[in-house]
């Protein structure tokens, strides 16, 4: 779309909108605003015609030279998408949801076109829905799929820098009793509380994450060594070990976690999960509230 009809343009800016309708020139100096730019921006005509339209960019965007780049995109494309923050006179800033157009008069290049809406509400309930399809609810930790997407990257890193990249398999013991015995209200304050203690025993480069249910995962990137790691599930398993009190009632609670390593014993996603599962099955079977590190079977 090329806007090359002066009234037509001029129709538009003066017709009441809840979209802001910015002209400017070839430069990018802004030349014509429409109310709705007043609403949006807060800038009245007489303060900001002149000025140059790069003002209502965040100072990033000026900085990478955004401006000039959608009018360039604009010019050669016919239009540019304008998704991005923009500043307020106030200094505020809002998620714009726009496009700009060239503009022709008498069959030459005059300048831009923006229309642009507020979408801000918008931006953040969709931000919010990202944010809640790899986050746990109730405990705030990252979520299996966000651990998944994450422990691919960390894997990569590890190969890239020749690290040991640990996962310990976190699983509470005799949660369901705790449920049973004491109701799902207390079960989830018991879950909270776990992953509250393990993150203290972590460090920020560590990833803490709840999987499901009663089980957590741990990753431990740039292990200097097992040693390393069989510090760290000694550190989980006591923090776990530790009674919980809740509405007067003490309860007493404890992990058993399994630990494998990229790349000792695992050479992808999959077999690190699968290997340090084996290694939580191990932990359980020999009387939880314990950690068994991932040993390959013999070969008979």
């Amino acid at each position: 779309m090329r806007v090359d009809d002066r009234e037509l343009m001029q129709a538009l800016l003066d017709s009441p909108s809840r979209h802001a309708i910015v002209v400017t020139d070839l430069k990018g100096n802004i030349t014509l605003w429409n109310r709705g730019a007043e609403g949006i921006f807060g800038y009245s005509r007489e303060e900001i015609v002149g000025v140059n339209a790069e003002r209502l960019f965040i100072a990033n965007d000026r900085r990478n030279h955004v401006p000039d780049k959608e009018m360039r995109q604009a010019r050669r494309e016919g239009c540019a998408e304008d998704f991005r923050w923009h500043i307020r006179k106030d200094g505020t800033t809002f998620w714009g949801d726009g496009m700009m157009y060239p503009v022709r008069i008498h069959g030459r290049d005059a300048g831009y076109m923006k229309v642009l809406r507020d979408a801000t509400d918008q931006k953040r309930r969709h931000d919010e829905h990202q944010r809640l399809a790899f986050v746990d609810a109730l405990t705030g930790l990252p979520n299996r799929a966000e651990l998944y997407r994450r422990l691919v990257d960390m894997i990569g890193s590890a190969q890239r820098h020749d690290e040991l990249l640990v996962l310990h398999l976190v699983d509470l013991d005799h949660f369901k009793d705790i449920n049973d015995s004491f109701g799902h209200m207390a079960g989830d304050a018991v879950l909270r509380t776990a992953a509250e203690r393990m993150r203290e025993v972590l460090r920020t480069t560590d990833l803490l994450a709840r999987l499901g249910g009663d089980e957590f995962a741990v990753v431990q990137p740039g292990a200097h060594s097992m040693d390393a790691a069989i510090i760290v599930a000694g550190k989980l398993r006591e923090a776990l070990a530790q009674p919980v009190s809740i509405e007067g009632n003490e309860i007493r609670a404890s992990g058993s976690i399994g630990v494998s390593a990229y790349p000792l014993d695992a050479a992808n996603t999959e077999q690190l999960m699968g290997n340090a599962d084996v290694a939580l099955y191990q932990a359980k079977a020999a009387g939880r509230n314990q950690y068994k590190l991932y040993e390959a079977p013999v070969p008979r």
